[in-house]
């Protein structure tokens, strides 16, 4: 079920709406509280769920920047409605979005003041309007025709406003071309407008200025500033009498394009001007140094790549071949909820997001799939003009984000430039080991190391202790061979890998500053979510942080501190014929690395360095030249496919020693085994078709399921004596004997997954097991051609049903706890939910309850905050990880608050969200209420509450809706779960769950 289906049913017309909203023409909307309100909010979204929904919105956008709290209610900025979708504007009564055009009217020669622009409205009848007001983020044509802009329309009538402002003397050539310039970026990112006269003329404005270099007949060197694909240096030669360098603003006539100057291009243009050309005999000298000659933020010789990187390169796919035979892919979907294409627009911040899904719905094509996986979740691609509908507004949302100067690592645009998308180049081990590096002596001697205490504030554990000096036995056998290398630290979730890499790395700082040796930076590289975890961990490790200081790389944090002003971004590189770019010199740069920025540069010696995947990949050639000490590769199953270009510029990186940890190496594949031990030791495991014809080959040559279990055991062991000592892997079940018991209760009589326990039993009766039967009498009156394509939704629907069948029927929520109460008790597991959670309050204990769907999770929030009378959070995908502004409200700011809080609590999150680092042993309850159908995804959530420092015992709920003449879904789910591997094996794969498996629901 859609979100904005299950807004809908949180209306109802028998009461008085407690928010209503206005326009600030200068600011945006203001969503106001009703006086009664006004000063306990909070207190009121426990008894109204569509107040909390509605109040739950406002405060997630207040926390992103994108809204300001006043005295009576949350004031949302202009800028950020026009970007919000169709359900944010359902769940408000917001009015429709403007679906009309815009015609220009232009008067006069954009090189004179008389120069003046008009935008005529086109609507959807035929008629033309002329009068019309701009009230923030609407357009409102009379008193009862109000709409909502969308973000390209509205940014392109502020410029057209501020345009229209100025006074004549300033209406100069370069303002008008620069507003020409503004509306065909509008029109290039969606908005409906003719330009008449002005649409073809190609205007320009380089994110940054390039140098071009000639050799001339006398063997000089001739210099020529570059403004990027498009614009021919022979013609910016040509044209360069135009230029004169005391100007603020230019305006370069180069052929056919208008080429815009702001100030800081001009000075980088003069900058090469200056040194226009170089004589033959300094030539060498100049290439050998060429920031003797030029300033040195255009060229940076302090830095450079690894011995694994040629360059830059197109990205493509490079790793082929069969891998371990699974329908797993097929399994996940279908048990997960099918979304409307439009929404995975959230997901698509990024050109190489865009270019990913691309491929992957054009191979689905291929095989006539109606669904695709990204980012966790399917999608629903039947509709090819939805589809590409959705895929031009994302587009159009990235240049809106560029042109507006929004300069984070994930909202940037090249405006207009032709380039192409690029990835650092590496030996890739694909066909050959092209590549390797020592892979350290296998008997270490791991008891002779030690590490000073003076400065933890707590003693490790007899486990961690090991961990760290078998990292520092690795760090010192790497050192002694003057050689870079790598090691996996495989241990299981919840036994302190974070601490033990950071003591680890404290001391190397220690021993490297005791030899007299130049220090380096330190990276660590992890999941958003775990930043502030990362950060909280030095705090709570070190009396004093062994770090100069932290930074952490994210655009909300410190991330525009380092950026280069006005860089294009990285993964988009000009190859022109080339295939590869070999110079790093003519690769584009976004960060400032290298001791020519001085204090501003980010490779400082001793600073710790924290950024993500997703960072690492946008900013991957900047990042490649650093020559880092030890980076940290955190939840390294991220880097876990070959063809991704995180772990691409993960292998690209150049350090001393590449630490990278997991507690599931495998999740899916052994192709993830090699790929995570190719980026720490590469060459260890051979190429990628050696490992696939020595490992991967026998499992799938192999029909008898049996004989495959054997087999994969016995690879097991292979891979794991060939990697020895480079992996340390151990279990809680082995290492913290003081660890409290972990039980799980299921309601299933015949499961082996734990312990029976009858409140978490409930058969289906009434219009529940109607709903429920009616979902199979519909794909078995199905004809045999149409089965599968039915299947796929109909699990879903299924799913849901056997959750709460108000869920899936999309009926209204009542407003009142009795008429909630009444609605829930149509479900059995809901029932089950409310019992348990019942029994948890009565024992003064706090739980965490697993929901995939996000109607699911808002349900929930509903009914425990109304049935408990207590706040309910949410941690889902949407949550924010990383927050300057009120850190109360990101992930681990909510978890402090939740802990902190005494006495009974509740949390409902995403397993997939909360799959990789947080720690809430605050709580001791999990219920998985909506299961997932990876049981590594599944004990990751379960392992949030159940690792060092929970001193209760941890008890599991899965609730179980039963059918009284069949297998119920959740008994089938039970019990393909259960046949899953045993985690603690590290090096194995997943067994697979066959597609005919799951008709037997039906």
């Amino acid at each position: 079920m859609a979100l904005k289906d299950f807004i809908k049913r949180f209306r109802s017309n028998d009461a008085e709406p407690k928010l209503s909203w206005k326009i600030d023409p200068f600011e945006g909307v203001a969503f106001v509280f009703e006086e009664s309100i006004v000063n306990s909010p909070e207190d009121y979204a426990l008894q109204d769920p569509l107040f909390g929904m509605q109040y739950t919105y406002l405060k997630g956008l207040e926390e992103q920047g994108m809204a300001e709290r006043f005295r009576n209610g949350i004031l949302v900025y202009s800028r950020f409605i026009t970007e919000q979708d169709d359900q944010f504007a359902l769940l408000f009564e917001l009015p429709p979005l403007y679906s009309g055009k815009y015609q220009a009217r232009i008067e006069g020669n954009s090189s004179r003041a008389n120069f003046s622009v008009e935008l005529d409205l086109l609507l959807p009848d035929g008629s033309t309007v002329t009068r019309y007001q701009i009230q923030g983020p609407f357009l409102k044509l009379s008193e009862s025709e109000l709409f909502r802009m969308s973000t390209a329309d509205w940014l392109a009538l502020e410029h057209l406003k501020k345009h229209q402002q100025l006074p004549p003397e300033e209406r100069t050539e370069f303002e008008n071309n620069w507003l020409i310039f503004e509306l065909q970026t509008a029109a290039k990112a969606g908005m409906p407008i003719d330009l008449a006269q002005f649409k073809n003329i190609d205007i320009v404005h380089p994110e940054s200025i390039g140098v071009s270099m000639d050799l001339l007949s006398n063997g000089d060197l001739l210099l020529t500033p570059s403004f990027g694909e498009g614009v021919n240096p022979d013609d910016v030669r040509a044209r360069l009498g135009q230029f004169r360098g005391s100007d603020k603003h230019a305006i370069l006539r180069v052929k056919n394009k208008f080429v815009l100057l702001d100030e800081d291009r001009i000075n980088a243009a003069e900058e090469i001007l200056t040194q226009k050309r170089i004589p033959k005999d300094q030539i060498q000298q100049f290439l050998k140094t060429p920031t003797a000659y030029l300033d040195a933020a255009l060229i940076d010789l302090d830095t450079g790549f690894s011995l694994r990187v040629d360059g830059a390169e197109r990205y493509e796919h490079h790793y082929f071949g069969e891998v371990e035979q699974s329908s797993t892919d097929w399994f996940a979907t279908s048990l997960r909820e099918v979304e409307p294409f439009n929404l995975i627009t959230s997901h698509l911040d990024s050109s190489e997001k865009i270019i990913e899904i691309e491929e992957i719905i054009e191979n689905a094509k291929k095989t006539s799939s109606d669904a695709v996986e990204f980012e966790g979740k399917k999608y629903d691609i039947s509709n090819s003009e939805s589809v590409s509908s959705t895929l031009d507004v994302a587009k159009s949302r990235l240049k809106e984000h560029a042109h507006q100067g929004i300069t984070n690592d994930e909202a940037e645009d090249d405006h207009g430039l032709s380039l192409d998308k690029a990835v650092v180049s590496i030996k890739k081990n694909d066909d050959e080991a092209d590549f390797s590096q020592s892979s350290v002596s296998r008997q270490l001697d791991i008891t002779s190391q030690s590490f000073v205490r003076d400065n933890l504030k707590r003693d490790p554990y007899p486990h961690q202790e090991e961990g760290i000096q078998w990292l520092l036995a690795h760090l010192e056998s790497s050192r002694q061979s003057e050689t870079a290398s790598g090691a996996l630290l495989a241990d299981d979730m919840g036994l302190g890998k974070t601490y033990m890499a950071l003591v680890g790395i404290s001391e190397w700082i220690y021993r490297i500053k005791k030899s007299g040796k130049a220090g380096k930076p330190y990276l660590i590289v992890a999941p958003l979510s775990l930043l502030e975890n990362w950060v909280a961990e030095v705090e709570q490790t070190f009396i004093k942080s062994p770090f100069k200081d932290i930074v952490t790389l994210q655009s909300s944090v410190d991330l525009n501190r380092f950026r280069i002003k006005g860089a294009g971004r990285e993964t988009q590189q000009s190859f022109g014929d080339e295939e590869l770019i070999a110079g790093d010199e003519k690769i584009r740069y976004a960060l400032k690395i290298g001791s020519h920025y001085g204090v501003d540069r980010l490779d400082v010696p001793g600073r710790l360095v924290l950024t993500t995947y997703q960072t690492l990949r946008d900013y991957q050639f900047s990042l490649s030249r650093v020559d880092w000490s030890i980076a940290t590769f955190d939840e390294a199953q991220n880097i876990k496919n070959p063809n991704s270009m995180a772990t691409i510029a993960a292998k690209a990186l150049k350090a001393d020693f590449k630490l990278l940890a997991t507690g599931t190496p495998v999740e899916n594949s052994l192709k993830d085994f090699w790929c995570i031990m190719d980026t720490s030791v590469p060459g260890l495991l051979g190429s990628w078709q050696d490992f696939r014809n020595k490992y991967i080959a026998p499992i799938t040559s192999s029909e008898n399921i049996d004989a495959v279990r054997e087999i994969k055991a016995k690879i097991g062991r292979q891979l794991r004596e060939q990697v020895g000592d480079i992996m340390l892997r151990r279990t809680k079940a082995e290492k913290l004997d003081g660890l409290p018991s972990k039980l799980i209760y299921t309601g299933d009589t015949n499961s082996e997954e734990g312990v029976y326990l009858q409140e978490l039993e409930g058969m289906m009766t009434g219009r529940q097991l109607a709903f429920y039967d009616n979902i199979i009498d519909q794909v078995n009156a199905a004809q045999t051609s149409d089965k599968r394509s039915i299947v796929l939704s109909s699990l879903h629907q299924m799913k849901l049903a056997s959750i709460d069948p108000s869920i899936a029927a999309k009926e209204t929520i009542p407003r009142s706890k009795q008429e909630l109460v009444k609605q829930a008790e149509e479900s059995v597991k809901i029932q089950s939910l409310l019992k348990i959670l019942s029994a948890i309050q009565g024992r003064n204990e706090k739980a965490l309850v697993f929901a995939i769907s996000k109607s699911v999770q808002a349900y929930l929030v509903a009914l425990v905050q109304t049935v408990f009378g207590i706040p309910v959070e949410i941690i889902n995908g949407d949550t924010a990880a990383v927050s300057l502004r009120d850190p109360s409200q990101t992930r681990k700011g909510i978890i402090d608050t939740f802990q902190n809080k005494p006495g009974f609590g509740v949390i409902v999150m995403s397993p997939v969200a909360a799959g990789v680092g947080l720690t809430v042993v605050g709580a001791n309850n999990v219920i998985h209420l909506e299961r997932h159908w990876n049981p590594a995804k599944e004990a990751q959530a379960t392992d949030r509450v159940y690792r060092i420092g929970q001193t209760k015992d941890v008890n599991v709920y899965l609730p179980i809706a039963l059918h009284p003449n069949k297998r119920s879904f959740d008994q089938h789910l039970s019990y393909l779960l259960a046949g899953k591997i045993d985690l603690s094996d590290a090096v194995v794969s997943h067994d697979t769950v066959e597609q005919d498996e799951m008709m037997d629901c039906f």
